[in-house]
């Protein structure tokens, strides 16, 4: 039988066995931290935009004006093993004001996606997104500050779908998706009575009474082809583009199933200094479900004689104050 002297030693040995092996299979706890820091990836350009501009008894007329602009880009990622988490977000909103006269928004960007993605080789994921697409605020017919064309979620476009990304290296990449289900919704009922963005509109009596409220939500699915490209032009100059093209193959229309609806961005930021940079942006969409009047002047009053799907294009080149991480 054991003395309480061997007790003691035996329950010595026994921590002294369990100590070292917890030592021989576990890492420290800081290695453990720096892989998990070292796991997640966040990358941001951050910028403000402003421009002014004077007349003062200027002989050829023009109009004195003071325009802002705020934007953020980021993009965080998470990658551990085969498993892989992206998390990437627009965001902007810019005004003018025309002095003692009016405010216009000149830019107003939701834009945010989440994927997630199994490396199934060096290449090629299977991944899924969601992504969303919206406004902040209340969207006019400038310089018509009554007609409204838009607001929150109206029109918010949410894009669920999953397929196949190749990712040759890490400035391009290509995902295609067979089945995406894309959301349109119209929340101002103002709106989805006449049956902007797609949605189905209200049914009207001959004395412009509505008997039936137009619907707020159009729901579709198609195909999806996403890609983008960035890449380092020269020491100062980054370029960043991306593709999205979406078919409805279920239309109920037949004829509309070989429609494409396009939205495409490209940003070229032109880096002077640490604080200071000079940006171009382009943006063109089109897209069926969203129709574009079109005006004419008759009898000196500009009235609308048709409205059609269009190419929509957006286009800003300004100085920034920029900060990136």
């Amino acid at each position: 039988m054991f003395n309480r002297m061997n007790i003691k030693k035996f329950y010595l040995l026994i921590v002294i066995v369990l100590v070292g092996h917890n030592a021989m299979t576990m890492q420290p706890s800081d290695t453990l931290v720096n892989d998990s820091v070292k796991a997640w990836k966040f990358t941001s350009l951050n910028m403000l935009t402003i421009n002014q501009i004077a007349f003062v008894n200027w002989s050829t007329g023009g109009e004195s004006s003071l325009s802002a602009k705020v934007s953020t880009e980021y993009d965080l990622e998470y990658k551990k093993d085969n498993f892989i988490f992206d998390h990437k977000g627009k965001l902007a909103f810019g005004l003018v004001g025309y002095i003692s006269t009016r405010i216009e928004k000149t830019d107003d960007i939701i834009d945010l996606m989440w994927a997630v993605s199994h490396k199934t080789s060096e290449k090629w994921n299977l991944s899924a997104l969601l992504t969303f697409k919206s406004q902040f605020a209340n969207g006019y017919k400038y310089p018509n500050d009554t007609s409204l064309i838009s607001a929150f979620m109206a029109p918010g476009y949410f894009n669920i779908s999953s397929g196949f990304n190749y990712k040759p290296n890490n400035r391009f990449q290509i995902y295609l998706s067979p089945v995406a289900g894309k959301l349109t919704l119209v929340q101002n009922q103002d709106l989805a009575n006449k049956g902007a963005y797609g949605v189905k509109k209200a049914t009207i009596d001959s004395v412009g009474n509505v008997i039936v409220k137009g619907e707020n939500l159009l729901s579709e699915m198609g195909i999806k082809l996403l890609t983008s490209y960035k890449h380092k032009i020269m020491k100062n100059i980054d370029l960043r583009t991306t593709l999205n093209l979406y078919n409805n193959y279920t239309d109920p229309i037949k004829s509309n199933r070989w429609n494409i609806d396009i939205d495409w961005d490209t940003r070229i930021v032109f880096t002077i200094n640490k604080v200071f940079s000079s940006v171009f942006y382009l943006h063109l969409k089109y897209d069926h479900n969203t129709n574009i009047p079109t005006y004419k002047i008759i009898e000196g009053e500009n009235i609308m004689v048709s409205d059609s799907p269009k190419l929509q294009l957006k286009e800003s080149f300004g100085l920034s104050f920029s900060y990136k991480i």
